[in-house]
């Protein structure tokens, strides 16, 4: 017997991730995976943040985004670093 088997972590309720994956990326902006990889290519997403090597959106970054209007990712860089300075 394997007496060092730990339980799966149980998944932590009321909190949401900070960071999206593709497809939580995809699924917070109303897009499917296939048209959130078209417009991550063509510019017109934030651009996303790599950990290792994994890459994710934040989900804050996201919810302003799409406030502003979803403008293309050079339009939206200088408005994400004044909201994040001004914070």
């Amino acid at each position: 017997m394997n007496e060092h088997i730990t339980p799966p972590a149980r998944p932590r309720r009321g909190l949401r991730p900070g960071l999206l994956r593709r497809a939580g990326a995809a699924q917070f902006c109303g897009v499917g995976a296939s048209t959130w990889d078209r417009l991550c290519a063509a510019g017109s997403t934030p651009a996303p943040i790599r950990l290792g090597g994994s890459v994710a959106w934040s989900r804050r970054e996201l919810a302003r985004w799409i406030d502003h209007g979803c403008p293309a990712r050079t339009e939206w860089e200088p408005i994400w670093g004044a909201l994040r300075r001004a914070s």
